[in-house]
């Protein structure tokens, strides 16, 4: 009697998924895998090859599944990480360990190469390190790298000086869902970034946009249970009056609100990543340039610094080496800064 009602129980409960997988509709996108689904339509050009993705990707409350899998990986067996991902409260951040030394010193010559052949007298330079969130997290709980062993590693090997903005960041300057620090965060950078490359702050209004729907990279990775969030980005004359030129896909906009809609919200500052980019600034309050070596962190940075430089020009090392886009490059009197993320440098593996 009881194998024949757990047989039936287990009958119900696959024609209830298969009768909820016909009525609904397809989805998609997962924000919480971040990647596009197998659809109907994707099914009808190769039933066979694509069945089985279409049955997965498109089973009823898929995501509340893989999120309970992840909070029963964590709660019920105790697991601290989940696919690289800790939980700190509400906060999800990305484990950054162990210490690679290996990555530390090739970033370090990477750009004492960069100094060396490139850069000139006249040029004002400046290398600062921009900390992820696992800098917050307490040794002894979690698995966390030794932070002063990489800094005063860094500092040691490269030749030009360090501008230390650790110091100005708290957990919450982040987003919780994702590894980037908040834009209007920046805005401390700016002012440390005025006394080192000398120009005179002055008193800008900014225009607030919000987004309230944001799910960053760590939510996809995580799989859990987490509320969208608040992604604003701040906007005024200069933003909206600067040329942006990208090597990839030519004239875009400082913020591309249509990556809103896109897998991934934070593309919305500089249509996300790029090797080159060219932003000029025709009303700007100086005739200075910046040139910005930077990872993806540096793309919320930039709009920030429209008022004060007439042209900014950002450089993404992990997409192209700098013998494909020197020819775009006119090292003469600029302000030079190398903007990377504690992430970056010890996976600097990925630069070019």
């Amino acid at each position: 009697m009881k194998e024949k009602f757990l047989s039936i129980t287990f009958v119900g409960i696959l024609f209830i998924f298969f009768a909820l997988g016909i009525i609904f509709k397809d989805q998609k996108i997962s924000l919480l895998e971040r990647r596009y689904l197998t659809t109907k339509e994707t099914l009808n050009k190769d039933p066979f090859t694509n069945l089985d993705a279409y049955l997965s990707d498109q089973f009823p409350f898929r995501n509340t599944f893989l999120s309970l899998y992840s909070f029963f990986d964590r709660v019920i067996l105790g697991n601290k990480e989940n696919n690289n991902i800790y939980k700190k409260g509400k906060v999800l951040i990305e484990k950054n360990y162990p210490l690679q030394e290996k990555n530390i010193e090739k970033f370090s010559q990477k750009i004492n190469t960069i100094a060396e052949k490139y850069l000139n007298k006249d040029n004002r330079v400046f290398y600062a390190l921009l900390p992820d969130k696992s800098y917050f997290l307490e040794e002894k709980e979690y698995q966390k790298l030794d932070f002063q062993k990489l800094i005063k590693k860094v500092e040691k090997e490269i030749v030009f000086p360090y501008i230390d903005l650790i110091p100005l960041f708290q957990l919450q300057d982040y987003y919780n869902t994702d590894i980037h620090l908040k834009q209007e965060a920046y805005q401390k950078v700016v002012e440390v970034l005025a006394k080192n490359y000398n120009f005179s702050l002055q008193n800008i209004f900014w225009e607030q946009q919000k987004n309230n729907n944001f799910y960053g990279s760590s939510y996809a990775k995580g799989a859990y249970f987490a509320k969208p969030e608040e992604l604003n980005f701040y906007t005024n004359a200069w933003t909206e009056q600067a040329d942006v030129w990208h090597l990839e896909y030519g004239k875009k906009k400082v913020y591309d609100q249509e990556e809103l809609a896109s897998l991934d919200a934070y593309n919305v500052f500089l249509s996300g990543p790029s090797a080159y980019v060219e932003i000029n600034s025709p009303n700007a309050l100086s005739e200075k340039e910046l040139i910005l070596f930077r990872d993806s962190f540096g793309s919320s940075l930039a709009p920030l610094l429209l008022p004060y430089y007439k042209k900014i020009t950002l450089i993404d090392l992990r997409y192209t080496s700098m013998d494909k886009i020197e020819q775009y490059l006119d090292f003469n009197h600029q302000d030079v800064l190398f903007l990377y993320s504690t992430l970056l440098v010890n996976k600097s593996n990925l630069l070019k």
